[in-house]
Formats: structure tokens, C-alpha cells, sequence
């Protein structure tokens, strides 16, 4: 919490009610302060601000009277004080309240400490709202991470079933599911090395992600499986948004000798039926995948339509 301590000028000018007013002018030029606390016993009693002293010079250079003029019949009368252990929130209300732009600060005995002035508290809190833009940034990035998978760059678990518990929701909406896996993935680590295999996964994912439409999302499902969620489609659709992926992955030519193809390939099950929910969903898709890996790989696979896409 900001204190009003924290923000207060330590020492202000401070005058006694009898003081000429030509003496306090001259005083809080030489402090340069804006304004004059006037004290009678050690008691605030008073302000003289900017505003007072505009208001009473004018009247008393019309009348060349102004050497006659003391502090007490200038200030304002009576200000509201704050505690320097208060906090800059109750500084700023009762600024507002008492509409003054100058507040004296008093300490433990109630003796004049320091000033806190509008300009002050202005401040402490544009500093206030930088800390909480720069916290805000930071909880964004924090969440934008902790949605994200970090080797691939793309949404993880999590952020998958946070959209499909979003989807949950909107049961009109038409949309499919397609699991997508790398054939013979197990292999290409062995061979290549874990290494490869992460910069093979990388290529991987970035090529799918240039074949998306603007409403599709790709997720890691796990290991060398992704999920492909496209919104606002049927089976058909899904078939042919899957199929782009594996055309993509094969057209990058990632060579892979373990594999009967040589090249580094996927296979893919889709799902699309507003009559199921969503573990349903994954499950027909993801027995759709296993058709396609188990009859012949690079190939994607409708579910309940044993059909597979050309090689």
C-alpha cells in the first residue's frame, strides 16, 4: 500500500496567521512551494494556495493596500488534514471531498509533517496504473504461455479442452474433430534421434498451420498427435482440412528411412456428428485413425466411412 508519507514534500512552508503577507510570499518563493500552511499554537488553522492569492492580490493591488494585508485574512480556513500513515486512496477521496488541491500532512502527535499536493498524488497513481498495465501484460503472457505448447508453439492440452468446454456450450454450432499422427514416429526418434524428431515436430505443426482456415485451431494431443478442431463445417469439410495437412507434411519431403514411403508422413481420423458429445467425438476420431495406421498409413479416414484418401 502507497502511503501518504511515501508521497508528502517533508517540510512545507508553513506561516503564522499574523505574518504580512508580502513576508509569506516571499518565503514560498524561496521554497519554492505553492502554497502556505498557516499554523497558530502548532495547529493547522489554514491555507494560503495559489487560488487565495490570485483573489486577494487582485483586490489589494486595485487598492495599493497590499502591505497591509496578513495571512489570516487571506488563507483558507480550516483545511482538511491527513495522516501520514494513511494510504494514497484515502488522500485522493478526500481530496475529492474537500476539493483541495494542497492537503497538510500531520504525524503520530499531530504535528505538521509535510505537504501532499494534487500534482503528488497524480502521480503516485499514473504509477499505480503503470504497475497494473505492466501486472495485466504479464498475467496475459503468463496465460498465453500455460495454453500454449512450448516446443511447437501451438495450443496444448489444456487450451484444447478449455475451447471444447467452450464449445459445450453453444450446441448449435456445427463443428469436426480430426487426430492427426505420424506414422511410424517411434521409429524416427530411434533413427534420427530425439533431437531431429523435435525439429521434424516443429516443421511439422508449422506447415498445418499454414493450410488453416481462419476458424481452425491445432492442438498437441500428446507426443506426435495433434487435434485439428475446424469450426463451422461438416464431415466432408473436415475430411478435406485433414487431408491438406497431410498433403502438407508429405510435401515436406522430411526424409525418413525406417519408413516404407521415405518420407515423413501422417494419418489422420476425422469426426463430425451434433449428435454427440465431445469424448464421443474424439473417440470416433480416434478410431477412425486407427483404420488409416492400420491400413496402409498416410491416408485420412471418415468416421463410420472406411474411405481413405489417395497416397
Amino acid at each position: 500500500m502507497i502511503t501518504v508519507q511515501e508521497l508528502m514534500t517533508p517540510v512545507g512552508t508553513f506561516v503564522a496567521p499574523e505574518q504580512g503577507l508580502c513576508e509569506v510570499l516571499a518565503l514560498m518563493q524561496r521554497n519554492r512551494h505553492s502554497c502556505a500552511v498557516v499554523l497558530q499554537e502548532r495547529e493547522v488553522v489554514g491555507l494560503i494556495t495559489e487560488r487565495d492569492l490570485v483573489s486577494v492580490l487582485a483586490r489589494m493591488l486595485e487598492a495599493d493596500a497590499l502591505s497591509q494585508v496578513c495571512a489570516g485574512s487571506v488563507m483558507s480556513p480550516n483545511p482538511r488534514c491527513v495522516s501520514a500513515k494513511a494510504s494514497l486512496l484515502d488522500a485522493l477521496k478526500l481530496a475529492r471531498e474537500s476539493e483541495q488541491r494542497q492537503i497538510p500532512v500531520l504525524g503520530e502527535d499531530n504535528a505538521l509533517v509535510g505537504m501532499i499536493t494534487q500534482t503528488d498524488m497524480t502521480q503516485a497513481y499514473i504509477q499505480v496504473l503503470e504497475r497494473q498495465s505492466e501486472l495485466i501484460s504479464a498475467n496475459r503472457t503468463l496465460k498465453m504461455e500455460s495454453l500454449q505448447d512450448s516446443l511447437l508453439g501451438i495450443g496444448n492440452r489444456r487450451a484444447m479442452e478449455r475451447d471444447l468446454e467452450t464449445l459445450r456450450h453453444q450446441p448449435g454450432r456445427q463443428y469436426a474433430l480430426a487426430l492427426l499422427d505420424l506414422d511410424w514416429f517411434k521409429k524416427y526418434n530411434d533413427y534420427y534421434g530425439h533431437l531431429a524428431g523435435d525439429r521434424a515436430l516443429q516443421r511439422v505443426s508449422g506447415a498445418i498451420k499454414l493450410h488453416l482456415r481462419q476458424h481452425d485451431s491445432l492442438y498437441r494431443y500428446g507426443g506426435e498427435e495433434l487435434l485439428l478442431l475446424m469450426l463451422d463445417t461438416d464431415l466432408e469439410g473436415a475430411w478435406q482440412g485433414a487431408n491438406r495437412a497431410r498433403e502438407a507434411v508429405q510435401n515436406l519431403h522430411i526424409e525418413h528411412a525406417p519408413s516404407p514411403l521415405g518420407v515423413l508422413t501422417l494419418s489422420a481420423g476425422v469426426a463430425s456428428d451434433p449428435g454427440q458429445d465431445l469424448e464421443s467425438l474424439i473417440a470416433s476420431a480416434d478410431r477412425a485413425l486407427y483404420y488409416a495406421k492400420t491400413h496402409g498409413h498416410n491416408r485420412v479416414v471418415r468416421s463410420g466411412v472406411k474411405e481413405t484418401a489417395p497416397c
